[in-house]
Formats: C-alpha cells, sequence, structure tokens
C-alpha cells in the first residue's frame, strides 16, 4: 500500500486537476479532440518515467529545466517569417492625349500609344487591358450615373450602361430609372438589416468591459490550478519511482495536464488585450466568446471536388476566439449508401459493419486579428491538424454586420487553407451606415442630374 505522503500528493493532483476543469467548463472552451491526444512514449522522457530521479538534485535547477509551456512537440507551434516588398517606381503625368487635337479624342481610332485619346470608346482597348499603369484605368464610367464597366464591354453590342453610353447611339433603351429605384431597394433593405444590426451591438457594448474582466479572471484562476496541478503531477512523478503501482496513474495524468494546458494556451490568446482592449471596434465581439456556430457543406464545394458517387457532407463549426473544426456526423448514413451504390443493397447488406462518427478535425486555432477588408473584420486561426502534405490547416474568418450571428459561407481557396464569411451584430459599425446613406443621397440625385443633361426621362417619378 502507498504511504500516507503518496496518498497526499495523489490527492492534491486531483483537487488541481479538478479546478482546472471546472475553470474549463467556465470558459465554455470547445476543445478540438487532436488537442487532446494522447502523448506518444518519447514525451514522458521529458518527465524521466521509467527513470532514475536523483531526490537530492538541487531545486532551482530542477526548476530550471522544468518549461511545460516551451515544448513544441505538445503545441505544435512554428516560427513565422513574413516577408514583404514594396517596389516604387515613378510615373510619368504626360498623356499623349494632351498633344493632340480635340477632335481627334474619342474618334473611335486609337492614335496615342498609351490609349489615352480613347477614354469613351473601345478603340484603345487592346492596348489599355494590356498596359500595366492605364491613363485611366481599365474601366468606363457610364455618364448616367457612377456604374464602371470593363472597356472590353464597350462598343461589344451588349448594354451594360443604362443609359447606352457604352455602346453606339440607339442600340439600347433607356433603363436608368428602373435600375435605380432596385438599387435603392437594395440599399434600403441592407441600411435596415445595419440598424438592427447596430441596436444589438449596442447590447453586446453595454456589458463588454463586464465580459472581458470576468475573462481575465476566469483565465487568472485556470493558471493557478494548472500551477497547483502541475507541482502535484511532479511530486507523483518522482514517488512513482519507488512505487511502482503509481506508475500507471501517470499516462492518465499527463493527457489531462496537457489538454489543460492546451487550454491555456488559446485562452492566453484571448485575454491577451490585442483581441478586445486596443480598438474601440473591438469590445463588442466579447460577445462571440463561448458560442459555436456551425456550416453544413457538401465536399464539391471544397478544393479537390470528390471521386465519390456520393458526395460527403461536412460540419464546419466556428467558435470564435477559440478554434475552427470540421465534422462529419452523417459519415455512418454515408458509408452505407456509397457501398450499397457501388456494389449493391444486397451484397452491401451482407458485409455492412457498423461505422463509427469520425473525430473532428481542427482547422485552426485563434491567432489574431488581421487587416480589414473593405467593412469587413477579418481573423487568422492558424496551427491546424495537419493535412496530408504536412501543411498545418489554416482558416481566415470574415465577419460582416448582419442582424443574426451566423456563418453564411465556407470556401477552401488552396489545399488545407479555408475561408469563412460569417456575419455578425458586433460587425455593426457607424462607417457602413454612413457609406449607404451617401450612396443612397447620390442615387436620389441622378435623375436631376439627367434631367439637367440631356433631358432623356423613362418618365417615372422622383425617386
Amino acid at each position: 500500500m502507498a504511504p500516507s505522503s503518496v496518498k497526499r500528493s495523489l490527492l492534491a493532483f486531483l483537487v488541481a486537476v479538478i479546478v482546472a476543469i471546472a475553470c474549463m467548463l467556465v470558459l465554455a472552451v470547445q476543445v478540438p479532440s487532436v488537442a487532446a491526444a494522447h502523448a506518444h512514449s518519447h514525451d514522458f522522457k521529458r518527465f524521466g518515467i521509467g527513470e532514475v530521479v536523483d531526490e537530492d538534485a538541487d531545486e532551482d535547477e530542477e526548476d530550471d529545466d522544468w518549461d511545460f509551456m516551451d515544448d513544441d512537440a505538445i503545441l505544435g507551434l512554428s516560427e513565422r517569417r513574413n516577408a514583404a516588398t514594396r517596389v516604387d517606381s515613378e510615373v510619368s503625368n504626360e498623356l499623349c492625349v494632351d498633344s493632340l487635337p480635340v477632335e481627334r479624342v474619342d474618334d473611335d481610332y486609337c492614335d496615342c500609344e498609351d490609349g489615352s485619346d480613347e477614354p469613351n470608346t473601345s478603340a484603345c482597348s487592346h492596348v489599355l487591358l494590356s498596359s500595366a499603369r492605364p491613363p485611366f484605368g481599365r474601366q468606363f464610367s457610364c455618364k448616367a450615373d457612377d456604374k464602371l464597366v470593363s472597356l472590353a464591354a464597350v462598343d461589344d453590342g451588349v448594354c451594360d450602361c443604362c443609359d447606352g453610353s457604352d455602346e453606339k447611339g440607339g442600340l439600347c433603351a433607356y433603363t436608368c430609372r428602373t435600375q435605380w429605384q432596385e438599387r435603392l431597394e437594395r440599399l434600403r433593405e441592407r441600411l435596415e438589416v445595419v440598424n438592427r444590426g447596430q441596436s444589438t451591438r449596442k447590447r453586446y457594448l453595454a456589458h463588454a468591459v463586464d465580459t472581458v474582466k470576468q475573462l481575465n479572471e476566469d483565465f487568472e484562476r485556470l493558471a493557478q490550478s494548472y500551477e497547483a496541478g502541475q507541482r502535484a503531477f511532479e511530486d507523483l512523478q518522482r514517488r512513482a519511482q519507488h512505487d511502482p503501482e503509481l506508475r500507471g496513474h501517470l499516462e492518465q495524468s499527463y493527457s489531462v495536464l496537457r489538454r489543460v494546458q492546451y487550454v491555456m494556451y488559446v485562452q492566453n490568446r484571448v485575454v491577451d488585450p490585442s483581441t478586445f482592449s486596443d480598438a474601440a471596434w473591438k469590445p463588442a465581439f466579447a460577445e462571440l466568446v463561448g458560442k459555436c456556430f456551425s456550416y453544413t457543406v457538401d465536399e464539391k464545394e471544397l478544393k479537390g471536388g470528390t471521386p465519390n458517387v456520393i458526395p460527403r457532407k461536412y460540419e464546419m463549426v466556428l467558435c470564435p476566439f477559440q478554434n475552427v473544426s470540421q465534422a462529419e456526423p452523417s459519415y455512418p448514413q454515408w458509408t452505407r449508401a456509397e457501398r450499397q451504390t457501388k456494389v449493391g443493397v444486397t451484397a452491401a447488406d451482407e458485409n455492412e459493419e457498423e461505422e463509427e462518427v469520425p473525430r473532428p478535425i481542427g482547422l485552426g486555432i485563434w491567432n489574431e486579428w488581421l487587416d480589414s477588408t473593405g467593412l469587413a473584420r477579418v481573423q487568422d486561426y492558424n496551427h491546424g491538424e495537419p493535412c496530408a502534405n504536412g501543411q498545418e490547416r489554416q482558416t481566415r474568418v470574415e465577419l460582416s454586420c448582419g442582424a443574426t450571428n451566423r456563418v453564411v459561407a465556407v470556401e477552401e481557396r488552396e489545399m488545407c487553407e479555408y475561408e469563412i464569411r460569417f456575419e455578425t451584430p458586433a460587425a455593426c459599425e457607424t462607417r457602413e451606415e454612413e457609406a449607404l446613406l451617401n450612396e443612397i443621397t447620390q442615387i436620389q440625385q441622378f435623375p436631376r442630374q439627367q434631367d439637367q443633361g440631356d433631358g432623356r426621362s423613362e418618365g417615372h417619378e422622383e425617386l
């Protein structure tokens, strides 16, 4: 029977682990199963399992050797090296059109090598489309409104501009007022969504400070519990050298400690000031911590397609500020249907084996905010499980304004690189509302500008 001191060590370790698990539940962390995988045999050598421990060794030296969070084999971390180069070149502002008489401008003949003499015809489109720096861009501006079309679409027999200004006279009907009205309706619908989202965002902001404070307090408790569990495990490890009966507990205890360590790594990123506290737009997103959102995708939509007769369906799960994972809950049903399709119902029934649902695959854990794309905020989730080629899976998440929290699209941009588009009230900022109002005002001015121009009208009332 183990001596009382050993029992006390076991009890201390179990208490610390229980407290740590309680903290994990409070944080509502969704941890992919890959993070909780059992350690390989070589991992245990780090803790001296099966080796003799010198109990008389200097305590300070022992503390220096123990650096659990620096174990790259456990965390699976890799250094990121980003290199960017910028090439600056001087561009001349002198255009060929400046030296031409006015009658040779827009005469449907390309006189200039830079194409600058035909801004409103397609005569120089072959020059402009191939130019690295076209004098006025590669797009044609419709005369009635702010619509831009490719220069290749000018005089191509297709009416792209509502006033027909991209084609020769008489080819296109005037449809501007109808198109403007439809565009206004879409903008007003979007504005309504943004306004509803802003109301919800205000509620998020009302308790964002308390949410962030609670996250920090929970992390501190988790860290303290982890340290206590770590000390208890070290003590148990030393005593196990003299009592073989205790060695059976080490592997299980080590796996639990690894799981808590993984949670600490993720939560340390969550409570970092760069996540919620260093910009005015960030605190509202704290509302998403501890929540998960799923989206079902057909494997035909992912990179590489599928050789299967019946496509498999995956459930992509986004847990903001935690991780992204891919599950396949319908795998048993799919395997049965696939066998029946290939070998027939009777043969499939005779040889059928019970299939288990495979464990989720980690597509990345929370890393950082990236530069915004337009009105969307962008997140990076890295260090996902490796693909067959050894590349770690990685996910980019674009968060845009929406009345509710939901995943709207999932795409595999490159092999093992995923992109998720997510709508949330937390992203409903005043800058989008202002942009929508400005665009609505601009469109409402189009009919007035057109009436003051060539007088063409469909006879509709003011927009």
